[in-house]
């Protein structure tokens, strides 16, 4: 199973949201309530929203395309936290029949070299602690926990924030 990794651009938007939707439809159902799950759309206020973002260079992105559409993204910038240093990737999905392929590798790949080429020295990320599969993986790539925990929505989910130091061969 082939595929290309290029930067995302604006018009990407709105395939990134349809992979969004459809991997936390697996990747969540358990975790978050079923409800919101089958409740989420694609919202064109959103997809505007990314692709202005995009566009004007507060937010990057890198998508794997198979067959000429989107099956995995990342998206990343600078950290949301005043007090964490460095860049975040704010999220990684890739479809759930892209699950295990290598797919989520090579885009996180791709991002941390992205960082590093940009003269990040260090990026950090969070994950529902209720997600094993999502922690491993991050694990595998050379993730930490970093001790910092937060809670997110009603009900209550935690999140647990992990870092990676950068470097030049990352």
């Amino acid at each position: 199973m082939s595929f290309d990794i290029r930067s995302a651009g604006p018009e990407d938007s709105a395939a990134i949201e349809e992979v969004r939707i459809a991997s936390w439809r697996v990747a969540y159902r358990g975790v978050v309530p079923d409800a919101y799950l089958d409740g989420m759309e694609v919202r064109p206020r959103l997809v505007r929203e990314r692709a202005e973002a995009v566009a004007g260079g507060r937010l990057s992105g890198v998508v794997a395309v198979r067959d000429g559409s989107v099956h995995g993204f990342t998206l990343y910038g600078a950290s949301r936290d005043d007090d964490i240093p460095g860049m975040e990737v704010y999220a990684i999905y890739v479809l759930p029949g892209d699950f295990s392929t290598g797919m989520g590798r090579a885009l996180m790949t791709a991002t941390t070299q992205d960082m590093a080429a940009s003269g990040c020295t260090e990026t950090g990320l969070w994950v529902l602690t209720d997600n094993p599969r999502a922690r491993r993986f991050y694990e595998r790539r050379g993730f930490t926990p970093s001790g910092r925990t937060k809670l997110l929505g009603d009900p209550p989910l935690e999140e647990m924030h992990y870092r990676l130091t950068l470097s030049a061969r990352t």
